[in-house]
């Protein structure tokens, strides 16, 4: 075995001869404190959190309607750039 293949089977062997150890509680009233943050945090948004959210379904309406408009118009006019491409072509080089 290689040098780092013996670290490893060591690390693997020490990590199994360890003994199992019960989950250590949190601290008592940690729970409480926690959603009494948490709760408080939640009322202290004021119309920011509104106005945040307002906005981006208006921006999201707005970018949805955009690309609807773009794929109705790129369907009917491709045969247009076409042709634009061809007269462009035609006029510069008689």
């Amino acid at each position: 075995m290689n040098r780092l293949d013996d670290q490893l089977d060591r690390l693997l062997r020490a990590a199994a001869a360890r003994p199992e150890t019960a989950p250590l509680s949190p601290a008592f009233g940690l729970e409480t404190r926690v959603l009494a943050a948490w709760r408080s945090a939640e009322r202290g948004t004021g119309w920011s959190t509104g106005v945040l959210v307002r906005g981006l379904v208006l921006a999201s309406f707005i970018m949805g309607v955009s690309l609807w408009t773009a794929l109705e118009q790129r369907s009917n006019s491709d045969s247009d750039y076409l042709q634009l491409a061809d007269s462009t072509v035609q006029t510069d080089y008689p």
